[in-house]
């Protein structure tokens, strides 16, 4: 009975294939683990009108076409006065009369024990400490803004009107993941902002170029000759209410017309350059840069 040659000559022979497998493996684990972490971004971006009213007249945007909404997903940019409030003192009543009887020895005894019970979970909403290097969607201090000197400059044109200016830092992640920011220019007497909208701050198809999404408009009161040109304008979702006002805002406009011109514009950036969206009425300057979360 002739004798099969050793395994290891078979292992040999198939050594080279056995090293590529074992090598495309790893790299696969790699791209895996490289794909599955968080990849942050500091953004900075500002809107602000374009004054001329022969550039906006230029175009002419029909009622509702296109129409104004908010995304699903949205939220505001945190400030740190937001995150030294506690949410309990925004509602609190205060029910304490003047004339009310001192508590008798029997309610006392009754709230010494319950004093000395467990204590309650805190809620979410309740006083922390904000971390500048952390937090994601925090409105950054004015001493880390590179746009200063481009905000000072549109601060003093009267060609132009600073409406917004937002500094933050944020986890990029696809289309279908991506939380808006909300966006509100000054508000008018009437209590309406003069911008509304929001943008998303995302990744392409590809995941290798970060993508702005400018969803603007500039609102406008119309005349009595304009009575026929009405927009309908979104009411304001209920998710992105002002915490530091103590009374929230109404959500709905009251019925009038208005001139409304939007801005409904996409953008792929290179990362540390300025990128400048062009519009009749509004401009948005944005710049993104590669953050590194620091490791604990």
């Amino acid at each position: 009975m002739p004798i099969k040659p050793p395994l290891i000559i078979d292992l040999y022979r198939d050594s080279r294939f056995m090293v590529g497998t074992l090598l495309a493996g790893l790299t696969m684990l790699f791209s895996a683990q490289a794909a599955g972490q968080d990849r942050w971004f500091q953004i900075e971006a500002t809107v602000f009108t374009n004054e001329s009213r022969f550039e906006r007249d230029a175009e002419y945007w029909l009622p509702n076409q296109p129409e104004l909404s908010f995304p699903e997903s949205i939220r505001r940019l945190a400030t740190v006065q937001d995150k030294l409030l506690i949410g309990a003192f925004l509602t609190a009543e205060d029910n304490s009369q003047e004339t009310a009887a001192a508590p008798n020895e029997e309610t006392l005894r009754s709230q010494r024990i319950l004093s000395m019970g467990p204590e309650p979970e805190r809620g979410a909403d309740e006083f922390r400490l904000f971390d500048v290097l952390r937090d994601e969607y925090l409105d950054l201090p004015a001493r880390l803004s590179d746009f200063s000197q481009t905000n000072r400059a549109l601060e003093r044109s009267p060609d132009h009107k600073l409406l917004f200016h937002g500094h933050w830092r944020q986890r990029v992640v696809s289309a279908d993941e991506a939380t808006s920011i909300y966006i509100e220019g000054s508000r008018r007497h009437d209590s309406l902002p003069i911008l509304n909208g929001s943008l998303t701050i995302r990744f392409n198809d590809q995941k290798d170029r970060v993508v702005v999404d400018a969803n603007l408009w500039l609102i406008e009161a119309a005349g009595d000759t304009e009575r026929s040109a009405e927009w309908t304008l979104p009411e304001i979702p209920a998710a992105v209410s002002d915490p530091t006002s103590g009374t929230t805002r109404s959500a709905k406009y009251p019925a009038a017309s208005y001139r409304v011109y939007p801005m409904q514009q996409s953008r792929e950036m290179r990362s540390n350059e300025f990128h400048y969206l062009d519009h009749p009425a509004l401009g948005l300057i944005i710049a993104v840069r590669p953050y590194d979360l620091p490791v604990d």
